[in-house]
């Protein structure tokens, strides 16, 4: 979304209200960074303070992946199996209302849930995350710094993703450094990652069109960030941090290739992503290919709107210049949440619930609307 004044303020990232009616409003302060390890792993970092006004409940959302996976072709099959290393920790805190502080100070806003999560907001647009699970398996120290301006959903203008999901507020990709502890073990961390700030009416996927795609890639030299409902809305923002511009309009392609069955998910998830963004100086283009996959949400179970988390390893870029000349991007890494409004197919072979390595007793699968 195009705004008259891109650039984020301390205001910004205090916001706690809409103007209109509240039927079912919705607060964040989330992350999801893709960093390397000082032992060598790739680690897929995530988490949320989620406010939600209807059920009367702040929530502290904290996991963290580790690893790299591959999908598997079943024998005597067509179909693929996705063998992820998954989670390796996830905590969900309900907390009453009213758990959630914003603190305003002199140069900052800080913000918290309780000492599970807390995240100090700063002038200069960087966030300050100190996240602990608080039962000494994973805690995280972490700065994320973006670029220029992010992907906004709306400012003084609200973004309808459907007709009734009014939706103010960003997501921004940008460098992340810092220390995660794992079981008492200090890991230096250094990547990239998105982060959001999020106010909403209400947050319902009834009208998703069947599949969503909600995330970022990043390279050294450019940054973005995108969302496309396939049906619906499709917003991005480019940030070309090497040329030093910001490209928040134009056309945007996302098609997914390779599909694998995700038995936690319930359902298939793409390996590969192919994404072209149209802009005035050019073409972005991107191929990424899935490592890990999580699922996603307040319970991190398969839910009737089954949400994923993929990570990327391999992430190749280019950009095409307007003149032909094109230039190669180095460092891509990436994550990308995808939503669908049902798992599907409904109709799933036993086949897809068993291998050679996992073989468990059940019947033909069949489950309708």
């Amino acid at each position: 979304m195009k705004i008259n004044n891109p650039f984020v303020t301390l205001a910004d990232d205090a916001r706690a209200g809409v103007e209109e009616e509240v039927r079912s409003g919705f607060l964040d302060w989330l992350h999801q960074f893709s960093v390397t390890g000082d032992d060598g792993e790739l680690y897929s970092l995530g988490g949320a303070i989620l406010s939600m006004h209807l059920e009367k409940m702040d929530v502290v959302s904290i996991n963290i992946a580790k690893g790299k996976g591959h999908a598997k072709q079943l024998p005597n099959s067509i179909y693929k199996i996705g063998k992820f290393p998954g989670m390796l920790y996830e905590r969900v805190i309900r907390q009453p209302a009213g758990t959630l502080k914003i603190e305003r100070r002199e140069h900052s806003v800080f913000v918290s849930c309780g000492e599970q999560y807390r995240v100090e907001c700063f002038e200069d647009n960087s966030w300050h995350l100190m996240v602990d699970m608080m039962d000494g398996t994973y805690k995280a120290d972490l700065w994320h710094k973006p670029h220029h301006a992010p992907l906004w959903y709306g400012r003084e203008t609200p973004s309808y993703l459907t007709q009734h999901s009014i939706t103010y507020g960003y997501n921004w990709a940008g460098d992340v450094e810092g220390v995660i502890t794992l079981d008492g073990r200090d890991i230096k961390v250094r990547g990239m990652g998105i982060r959001e700030r999020y106010v909403a009416v209400d947050s319902c996927a009834a009208e998703l069109g069947g599949w969503e795609d909600w995330g970022w890639v990043g390279f050294n030299e450019i940054h973005s960030s995108m969302y496309d409902m396939r049906l619906g809305m499709k917003d991005f923002a480019i940030v070309d941090i090497e040329r030093g511009k910001y490209y928040p309009e134009g056309k945007m392609d996302i098609q997914h290739e390779d599909w694998v069955f995700m038995r936690e998910l319930d359902g298939f998830i793409p390996m590969t992503y192919k994404i072209a963004i149209d802009v005035e100086d050019g073409r972005y283009e991107v191929e990424a290919h899935t490592t890990n996959a999580t699922t996603w949400g307040a319970t991190h179970k398969v839910p009737d709107n089954p949400v994923a988390t993929i990570t990327f390893d391999r992430v190749e870029g280019r950009f095409v210049h307007n003149d032909g000349t094109v230039r190669t991007l180095t460092g891509g890494r990436g994550t990308m949440s995808v939503r669908q409004w049902h798992a599907y197919p409904n109709i799933l072979p036993r086949e897809l619930y068993y291998d050679d390595e996992q073989r468990v007793d059940c019947q033909n699968k069949f489950d309708t609307l």
